[in-house]
């Protein structure tokens, strides 16, 4: 071979092992995009994954926790030691811290009572409520004139002063004939005397009503800051009073010296469980919380 095929053949041979060298750095940049593009897909789905299980934990935390929380102190009713005879437990609740609103319509929530040491268990006895009869429509109706409300921001709210308050307020709803029929099945408020059944009665604003408890219920009433008006939803921020009247159901006892038990089960979260010990009842309205 002479000099000169010898370069020619040189040549080429260096010009394959440029292409070949092309080649393989081709490749190698191929690999390194396509290694890039998905390691941005794994990162951004390892964010995302991480995003949503931190939602699913703060939802699964909302939702196991108590979304309803005692805001004042327990109050027990009787007549000791005249006889024996419980009336009425009466507490506040409001929407715990984090949680935006609670409904507490009949048809989502359960209330039972509890009373171990006297062989009482009730459950289900959540019948009234007169959050969802409040409404601005209301305010200057015969039934809703024990309703007080503040204006703050532009906003109205709406409570009851006292528990007596939202009695009157049902008494009123059944002298104008707009009580719901279902409800003369748990009470009978009214200014007569009945004269017979055991029954209690209370002074409002110079007028003695009296309360004829036909079976043991519960039922709640707007306290302060209730600002949905026409809604049984209890938002952020407002109290709503939870009251156990006592009927037929518990017979004729008095808590004394025992551990009385209200769970209250919303639409969301947890229940709240409200026990408390009573102890020797004097005079009428005892606080034991």
């Amino acid at each position: 071979m002479n000099l000169k095929s010898a370069v020619k053949a040189y040549n080429r041979k260096m010009r394959r092992r440029g292409l070949a060298g092309l080649d393989t750095a081709i490749i190698l940049i191929a690999f390194i995009i396509t290694a890039s593009v998905l390691a941005y897909v794994a990162v951004n789905m390892g964010l995302f994954v991480t995003q949503k299980a931190k939602s699913t934990i703060t939802k699964g935390e909302e939702t196991a926790s108590t979304a309803l929380t005692l805001s004042g102190s327990v109050l027990y009713s009787v007549n000791y030691p005249t006889d024996t005879q419980s009336y009425w437990i009466y507490f506040p609740v409001s929407p715990s811290s984090g949680v935006s609103s609670v409904e507490l319509s009949p048809a989502t929530t359960a209330i039972s009572f509890t009373a171990s040491s006297s062989g009482i268990q009730l459950s289900n006895i959540y019948a009234l409520s007169l959050l969802g009869y409040v409404s601005n429509s209301n305010l200057n109706t015969h039934y809703f004139t024990t309703v007080s409300n503040d204006t703050s921001g532009g906003q109205t709210y709406y409570y009851f002063s006292s528990p007596y308050a939202a009695l009157v307020a049902i008494y009123n709803l059944n002298q104008t004939g707009t009580m719901p029929s279902a409800w003369n099945n748990y009470l009978e408020v009214s200014t007569a005397k009945p004269t017979v059944g055991s029954y209690f009665s209370f002074l409002y604003q110079g007028t003695t009503f009296y309360v004829k408890v036909l079976r043991t219920f519960a039922f709640t009433f707007p306290i302060a800051g209730f600002s949905l008006a026409g809604s049984y939803v209890a938002p952020a921020g407002s109290t709503i009073g939870v009251m156990v009247l006592f009927g037929p159901h518990v017979g004729s006892n008095v808590f004394q010296y025992q551990t009385v038990t209200v769970q209250i089960t919303p639409n969301i979260g947890s229940p709240l469980t409200v026990s408390e010990y009573v102890y020797q009842p004097e005079g009428n309205v005892t606080i034991i919380g």
